[in-house]
């Protein structure tokens, strides 16, 4: 997803109980989850206050002259 100037790739369900994070939206550097309306920072994946759920993983993108790659750590 792009968070402003940044691509950002993030595990696809939210970690609270699994709602697809692909028909949330972004807002301020923030994913929200379409389902609970929790928020996930898009800087280091944090939740939102008020919610106990793990963070979001983030998974760092690289630009090259060939495409876009994921590194998967």
């Amino acid at each position: 997803m792009r968070a402003g100037a940044r691509i950002v790739a993030a595990e696809r369900a939210c970690p609270h109980e699994g709602a697809d994070l692909a028909l949330g939206r972004c807002v301020a550097g923030r994913l929200l989850c379409p389902r609970h309306l929790a928020s996930f920072d898009l800087r280091d994946g944090s939740v939102s206050q008020g919610w106990t759920v793990r963070a979001l993983r983030l998974f760092e993108i690289e630009t090259a002259s060939d495409g876009l790659w994921l590194t998967m750590r």
